[in-house]
């Protein structure tokens, strides 16, 4: 018989971009048949569940998005481990977890994941969804907070160490286009002026001889990323 194992769980951090905006994926926590409109964020969690027995953590990950969120096919990044002593601190999460479960749970370790969607996926997730800006996710149950946090951070490390941004960006893009993703990743929207200086002297963001087409405002030169040239570059040197 397959057994969720009271002391493993997996939790998804899913970011959206949409409309130069950062959202993060909640879902249903206990809805008690309330509408939508009326749920506040201590009624909503991050995607993620307990572990079977029998089960890879990346199956885990995997299945208990799909179930909660409707979400398939998403790339998951494992990130982090959260062992700490006071994850389940507040009775009423522990009492919630147990309810749900059916288990008797003192404590429980999760292993956190994060993944980044677009537009078009973001519509595509079930009634149980909701995409909550991240200056609104407050007041989340166990320390779903601080592993949205710890995801973001992991992130923006990525982006530097492997070029992931650049998957988020069409194959001929302009810097104004890379200025705007990064803005929604960061804190601080960089300096227009600057931030073309700097990118104009990285030999990983080649210079096509074209520009934009069929467009209403005077086409921008176009550009595209070279991972070759990137693996050789200092990490040191990224600028965002």
């Amino acid at each position: 018989m397959n057994k969720l194992n009271p002391h493993l769980s997996v939790d998804c951090v899913i970011f959206g971009v949409d409309n130069q905006r950062l959202r993060v994926l909640l879902v249903d926590r206990d809805t008690k048949g309330q509408p939508a409109e009326t749920y506040d964020h201590n009624r909503l969690k991050l995607p993620g569940g307990l572990v079977f027995n029998n089960e890879l953590l990346s199956d885990a990950a995997t299945r208990v998005l799909e179930e909660l969120s409707g979400m398939k096919k998403t790339t998951l990044y494992q990130f982090d481990v959260l062992d700490s002593l006071n994850r389940m601190g507040n009775e009423a999460d522990r009492v919630w977890l147990e309810e749900t479960t059916g288990l008797s749970i003192e404590r429980v370790v999760s292993i956190a994941y994060y993944g980044i969607v677009e537009s078009s996926v973001i519509n595509s997730c079930n009634q149980n969804s909701h995409w909550v800006e991240m200056n609104q996710t407050h007041n989340l149950p166990f320390d779903h907070e601080d592993i949205i946090q710890g995801a973001l951070t992991a992130i923006r490390q990525r982006f530097k160490r492997d070029g992931l941004i650049f998957g988020y960006l069409p194959e001929k893009f302009t810097i104004n286009q890379l200025q705007n993703l990064i803005s929604v990743f960061y804190d601080e929207e960089p300096d227009s002026r600057n931030f073309r200086k700097k990118i104009k002297k990285l030999d990983f963001i080649v210079a096509l001889n074209e520009k934009q087409k069929n467009v209403a405002h005077k086409p921008a030169q176009l550009y595209r990323f070279d991972p070759d040239k990137f693996a050789q570059f200092s990490n040191n040197r990224i600028i965002f």
